[in-house]
């Protein structure tokens, strides 16, 4: 190794996964890669979307707002040198565009009207980093929330603090007195015709998300403190644009996302969660239907509900995941009945199921393991592809990725759990990885790459790799995830290691070459299993969490373990210590490459940096990888390159493929 401390992985590998993912990254520069924040014309024949612009050598993909016309299939990029744009969102007479802009100076709102071309007509230097934009219903005004310098990135981000106004010096102490400081949210409305921009939202409230009910009034997301952790203490609140006048609305106990207004501004909804991250919103679908009346949970045909949007006052349409199936559905308040327009192992939408709606065209990306992504109408329970991504790179990807089926098995408390198996083409028994998913309430599904490169990246080396629902995970409803949420390391792991019995008594699995991939609260069941089973020949933590008790103090999340662990962090008869890997380092006996970003504050490097020193005084295998410029996981495409590197020598040195 050199002085330095630098290794580097084997040229084979490095330049194996440089090829892997510039593969999955997309066509030739400059071309559209990929879509997000979908939003259909009032009149339901446009759709406009942030394209992914396919980036040259290292460089990432680039964000332009785009139309897509669904008759023709025309699509219009903006044309925007030396900035990004995204986030769009149609005027309600659907004659103009607005969206948000970002360049070195910061970020603006822009307006135009898209024709033959797209261009902004007029913009707007804003206070801040603008994070949604929405239009009032008379076209008059726009929605804005905007977070101030120095807030916090959701990990689901990066996690990270957005850039201070006023950069630091070198030498400059950071000095914490209290809680620590961060900026804040608040929500702004920007009037296009006087071209005037104030803060409607009082000082002492930090507003998350925020959407017009009425001309004069916002329902929104708030919490008493800044911090990503105050997040946790969401409530519903209606805030009167004139007065700033706050009225309480809802407050679940767990968390709350995308509050939505009916047309005519009323009835109002919410998603309400047990659990989640900031950015991950799925739960209940909650609606209250007037001034006064108590909230009701709606019929979502067994649902767990990632997006929603109002059709009109009586109707309001929603998707989710049902066990490994995403579902469209449709609730009439009326009637009180439910009806399902879509229902498919396909997918749409990025993290979770995403789409809009308007008359009466649905529109969403859609893909699965097996289809890349691609734009597509939904009528009638039929799915009409409109753009397409797919491209010689995802043809090549498609060829090396092996195949996905669904399969399942009973649990230790004879629950019935989901999984996905990605298997080589090759015959069985097969070396095993499993890949646990973060939150932990999230849910794996059949999308393209299962959303991050490794699984078809160690597929095409010839593993096989489990995706496990374990409980804790969306589709079965809230209190399947509770049943895991504050049982950490003990339901939840045990939902893994039955997955894996499965595999091996029917021939599936080597039981000889078993290795365990997570990052976030995925790396800790990773750290976890390692120091509590001998069963891996293998182990992968990408940030991690190694040590509850001083995650609590150091994590700029407190308040996830304290919905999660009760007692006090301190106490050490609590979980906090208990359900920790590194008070058992010196009972671990599996090989472990921990990964961490420097500017991670979610789960923060010292978590991978702490147990890795622990299991090298105990005499144990242990490797640590921090990228410096990486935060909750890694972005840049030269460290996920390396990072894919690393992780294939660390499995082909411990547990190796067949030849």
């Amino acid at each position: 190794m050199p002085a330095d401390g630098r290794e580097a992985p084997p040229h084979e590998l490095t330049r194996f996964s440089e090829e892997f993912n510039q593969r999955l990254r997309g066509p030739v520069p400059g071309q559209v890669a990929g879509a997000a924040d979908l939003t259909v014309s009032p009149d339901g024949t446009a759709v406009a979307f942030t394209a992914a612009i396919a980036g040259s050598g290292h460089a990432g993909p680039s964000r332009r707002v785009a139309v897509l016309r669904l008759a023709t299939a025309e699509l219009i990029v903006h044309d925007a040198a030396g900035c990004e744009t995204y986030r769009p969102s149609w005027s309600r007479a659907g004659d103009r565009l607005a969206w948000i802009a970002e360049d070195d100076q910061g970020t603006r709102a822009e307006v135009g009207a898209p024709g033959r071309a797209l261009r902004a007509e007029t913009a707007f230097r804003l206070p801040g980093t603008a994070e949604y934009l929405q239009w009032s219903r008379d076209d008059g005004s726009l929605l804005l929330g905007i977070a101030e310098a120095g807030a916090d990135r959701s990990d689901v981000h990066g996690s990270g603090r957005l850039p201070r106004a006023t950069p630091q010096q070198s030498w400059e102490p950071e000095v914490i007195t209290g809680k620590e400081v961060t900026g804040n949210r608040r929500a702004w409305i920007l009037d296009l015709g006087s071209r005037r921009i104030s803060q409607v939202s009082p000082d002492s409230l930090t507003v998350w998300q925020a959407a017009w009910t009425g001309p004069r009034a916002l329902i929104c997301v708030v919490s008493d403190g800044p911090s990503e952790s105050d997040w946790y203490q969401s409530q519903l609140v209606l805030i009167d644009t004139a007065s700033g006048a706050v009225t309480p609305l809802y407050k679940s106990g767990g968390q709350l996302g995308q509050p939505a207004a009916a047309p005519a501004g009323w009835p109002l909804s919410v998603l309400a969660g047990a659990m989640s991250d900031r950015g991950l919103y799925a739960g209940q679908l909650i609606v209250l239907p007037g001034p006064g009346a108590a909230p009701q949970v709606l019929d979502t045909a067994g649902a767990d509900v990632t997006d929603h949007h109002w059709l009109d006052s009586h109707q309001v349409i929603f998707a989710g995941l049902r066990g490994l199936d995403t579902v469209i559905g449709i609730h009439a308040l009326g009637t009180n009945t439910t009806r399902v327009i879509w229902q498919s192992p396909l997918t749409c939408g990025d993290l979770l199921p995403q789409f809009d709606s308007a008359a009466e065209t649905v529109a969403a990306v859609v893909h699965s393991y097996d289809r890349p992504p691609a734009i597509a109408r939904i009528s009638g329970g039929t799915t009409e592809v409109i753009l397409d991504f797919a491209h010689s790179g995802t043809e090549a990807l498609s060829r090396d990725a092996g195949s996905l089926e669904a399969i399942s098995w009973q649990s230790a408390d004879s629950r019935t759990i989901n999984g996905l198996l990605a298997v080589p083409d090759r015959p069985a028994p097969y070396p095993l990885v499993v890949h646990v998913h973060g939150g932990p309430v999230w849910a794996w599904r059949s999308a393209w790459s299962m959303h991050y490169p490794f699984t078809p990246l160690l597929v095409s080396r010839g593993y096989a790799v489990l995706h496990v629902n374990h409980c804790c995970s969306l589709g079965k409803g809230q209190e399947f995830i509770r049943l895991g949420l504050h049982d950490m390391g003990g339901a939840d792991a045990a939902d893994l290691l039955t997955g894996i019995d499965y595999l091996v008594g029917t021939g599936r699995a080597d039981p000889a070459r078993l290795g365990i991939l997570g990052n976030s609260y995925g790396g800790f069941m990773a750290a976890w299993l390692a120091a509590t089973t001998d069963r891996f020949a293998a182990a992968v933590a990408r940030s991690p969490v190694t040590d509850w008790i001083s995650q609590h103090y150091t994590s700029n999340l407190p308040g996830f373990d304290r919905a999660c662990f009760s007692g006090d962090p301190l106490d050490p008869a609590s979980r906090h210590r208990g359900r920790s890997p590194l008070y058992l380092a010196g009972q671990v006996r599996t090989p472990l490459l921990l990964v961490a970003g420097a500017l991670d504050l979610a789960t923060p490097p010292q978590q991978a940096a702490m147990f890795h020193r622990a299991l090298a005084e105990h005499g144990r295998d242990s490797t640590l990888v921090i990228y410096p410029e990486e935060g909750h996981g890694t972005r840049q495409h030269a460290a996920t390159v390396d990072l894919c590197a690393r992780i294939l020598e660390f499995l082909e040195r411990h547990m190796p493929p067949d030849p």
